[in-house]
């Protein structure tokens, strides 16, 4: 595994994590623009890093970390935010059963990790 292989999951969760969100405040009754936000700065984040890296490899790579970095942290905070609210009435009334949000968010996290330690491997020829 190498640096492509985060630089491709970072084109796929920089384009989907704010197409993700978009959706999550068209479904959710009150909306969530701090959640939105959030994900489009991971978002943007993970398509810089990635450009970045494009351009000059071994440069580049601090950037796309950094995203994955943020994407780690993010993933995760959601995730227990979304164990916090299991059974409660807001939770309940989500289009999709919590139980499967969090089982998807805990894969997308795993992907995140993945991405985050191929971003870390070095690119020096031995």
């Amino acid at each position: 595994m190498n640096v492509r292989l985060s630089k491709m999951l970072a084109y796929i969760f920089g384009i989907g994590l704010p197409v993700l969100g978009i959706v999550r405040n068209w479904t959710l009754p009150n909306g969530d623009p701090a959640g939105f936000f959030i994900d489009l700065a991971a978002g943007g984040f993970l398509l810089y890093g990635a450009w970045k890296t494009g351009e000059k490899e071994r440069s580049g790579q601090r950037y796309l970390a950094a995203g994955w970095g943020l994407t780690v942290g993010l993933i995760y905070a959601g995730i227990e935010e979304h164990v916090r609210n299991l059974g409660k009435e807001q939770a309940l009334a989500a289009p999709i059963a919590p139980e499967w949000v969090i089982g998807a968010a805990g894969l997308a996290l795993v992907a995140a990790i993945g991405g985050l330690i191929t971003s870390l491997r070095s690119t020096r020829k031995h």
